[in-house]
């Protein structure tokens, strides 16, 4: 399909205000600043990084795998948007009051000042080589994926366009320039998501009830163990790995709450996402199950082959949204895109001058040094992503290549964490040990220890293929590591660690901050929060 006039003007003119977005914010930046470069320390509101916080969590993997998987699989990928309420709870109570009070920047540094470099070394080598060839590479595969399906234009010329306006967003802007831009295409991504959502339920004939009644394996969050992709089980499993890495150790997601203007902020922005994360699904799996509804009665366009799974959400909007509309549409998807493409740009640079270049390179480096080396550093790996990522394509489909990849990852240093925070006689030895082995040892156990100690129908009837089982047997072996090589080396003196450790009083917020009215309380909302979650898992379950 050609691209209709008004869609181009509409296209082109969000990409020109999203550049000037980047341009303005960079000016408003304190100058030589590397704190407020890399995430504007002190200077947001808990609205703009709560914001922040869901535009990146929705990128082009959510829209285009997941509503890809919701067409094949259903309702139980809700469970991964459920499963907020568990790790956005340990991420204001746990990881955030840790990561504040201890002035931690990147991930990797938690690890070296808990432990020792060793595993602050290993761990920021594992985080920068996932972000560049899995994260960032995904998310602009699957937004260059919308104008290949829709427009017909090549891969590598929507990898080219998104990376190179994402690139002047993250290099002119840094941090300040991101949030300014994630206030806008959170509007948009959820305005876009409502219209396509109506549109997909206007055309079925019996409209929310033909999701249900066409929903693979039954409209229940929970199925049996032999399910495809997520069996009960799994669910279970990689509530403790893959969510808890995704939501509470991501560099990229978590680095929106180190520029609160205090701790409350950050917590009131995580509860105000676990509000917004309730309507993820109807942008991100329930257009799915409304192309599989369709295809199912009677809507032939609609079907979709295995090996065309990435299709179905670009499908919809090429089908449902009328000509002139779609640009409205498409902008609104490119958001979410832009949203993450900038905030992982942003992470592995901050990464790279802070775990690579001023730790191995220039020790002594001054502010103005750091920023130069981080928007160098924006610049290559934006270069490097626009040949990487069309090679996304010859791996199968998004979610399969992202989710699989990212839990072998997210066992070991997930591990590692909560090992670290909770137990005082975690040694350093044994977290290197548990970082070095964690990934190996989990594809040992998939291609080498379960098909030989298994049979095919054993192996089929508990999922045992399944790549979130395998993280938490992968994950049990972790823990039994941790222990056995913690009490064969000797922990660090207690007095070292004491701050790195979780404690009962980061429950409450620091002291200095002001006391706020019963109506501003963190508890209350996220206890209203919760009720919601439950209601949701009793009627879905």
């Amino acid at each position: 399909m050609q691209i209709n006039s008004i869609d181009f003007i509409t296209i082109l003119g969000y990409f020109l205000l999203i550049a000037i977005i980047g341009i303005w914010s960079s000016k408003k930046a304190k100058a030589g600043d590397a704190a407020n470069y890399f995430t504007s320390k002190g200077q947001l509101s808990w609205w703009a990084i709560g914001m922040a916080y869901v535009s990146t969590g929705l990128n082009s993997e959510q829209l285009i795998g997941m509503n890809g998987m919701g067409y094949q699989v259903g309702l139980p990928l809700v469970n991964s948007y459920l499963n907020a309420i568990f790790v956005f709870t340990f991420l204001i109570y746990i990881f955030f009051p840790m990561y504040l009070r201890n002035g931690i920047v990147t991930m990797p540094q938690y690890l070296g000042a808990r432990f020792d470099k060793r595993s602050q070394d290993v761990f920021s080598i594992l985080l920068l080589l996932s972000y560049i060839f899995l994260s960032l590479a995904v998310v602009l595969y699957g937004g260059a994926k919308l104008f290949e399906v829709i427009y017909d234009v090549p891969i590598w010329a929507g990898v080219l366009i998104l990376a190179l306006v994402s690139g002047v967003i993250t290099i002119f802007g840094g941090m300040s320039s991101m949030v300014s831009a994630s206030v806008l295409q959170f509007v948009l991504m959820f305005a876009a998501g409502a219209v396509l959502f109506y549109l997909g339920i206007n055309k079925l004939p019996n409209g929310w009830q033909d999701i249900v009644d066409h929903a693979p394996g039954g409209f229940h969050l929970m199925q049996e163990l032999d399910t495809p992709i997520m069996p009960w089980h799994a669910v279970l499993f990689s509530l403790f790995n893959l969510q808890l890495y995704y939501s509470c150790i991501n560099q990229s997601l978590v680095q929106r709450g180190f520029g609160a203007k205090t701790e409350w902020d950050t917590r009131m922005a995580i509860v105000f996402a676990l509000g917004f994360v309730l309507l993820r699904p109807f942008l991100e799996v329930f257009p799915g199950m409304i192309g599989r509804a369709l295809a199912e009665t009677g809507f032939s366009e609609f079907i979709i082959k295995a090996d065309q799974i990435d299709n179905v959400y670009p499908l919809l909007i090429a089908k449902l949204v009328p000509v002139g509309m779609q640009g409205l549409i498409i902008i609104g998807i490119l958001g979410a895109v832009m949203s993450t493409i900038s905030a992982f740009l942003n992470s592995i640079s901050t990464l790279i001058t802070y775990d690579v270049y001023k730790k191995w390179i220039n020790k002594t480096a001054e502010d103005k040094q750091l920023i130069k080396v981080g928007k160098w550093s924006t610049l290559i790996l934006m270069l490097f992503s626009v040949f990487y990522a069309p090679l996304i394509g010859k791996f199968g489909g998004i979610f399969i290549y992202f989710q699989s990849l990212s839990t072998y990852m997210a066992v070991p240093i997930a591990t590692c964490f909560i090992f670290g925070m909770f137990w005082k006689r975690t040694t350093p030895f044994a977290a290197l040990m548990v970082l070095l082995i964690g990934i190996p040892l989990g594809a040992c156990i998939q291609y080498l220890v379960i098909p030989t100690l298994f049979s095919d129908a054993t192996i089929r009837a508990f999922s045992l293929q399944n790549f979130y089982v395998i993280g938490g047997i992968t994950q049990f072996f972790c823990a039994l590591l941790m222990l056995v090589f913690s009490y064969a080396s000797a922990p660090r003196p207690v007095e070292e660690i004491k701050p790195y450790l979780w404690n009962k009083s980061m429950i409450r917020l620091p002291q200095h901050e002001k006391e706020r009215p019963i109506w501003q309380s963190v508890e209350l909302w996220w206890a209203i929060m919760l009720f919601i979650y439950l209601c949701l898992y009793i009627l879905w379950w």
